[in-house]
């Protein structure tokens, strides 16, 4: 049993760590314990969809494009 880690110094706390000999950041740069798991990052939120005019619209009603969660003058 080690009272202090044998790369560093340090004095070892856990009772894993007296049984290597080897603190946590020590035993992992040595690769007696596994790695960190890594963060991912979230998925990218998708971007608004070009909504086409309907076939049967009338002049002037599609100045401005519509995106799916922008209301539309039926909805009003």
């Amino acid at each position: 049993m080690w009272s202090e880690c044998r790369a560093c110094k340090r004095p070892l706390r856990s009772e894993e760590a007296r049984r290597l000999g080897y603190g946590r950041d020590c035993a992992r740069k040595r690769g007696l314990t596994p790695p960190k798991p890594r963060r991912t990052r979230a998925a990218p939120r998708p971007k608004p969809v070009f909504v086409p005019p309907a076939a049967d619209a009338l002049p002037g009603q599609t100045a401005i494009d519509l995106v799916f969660h922008q209301p539309t003058l039926e909805s009003l």
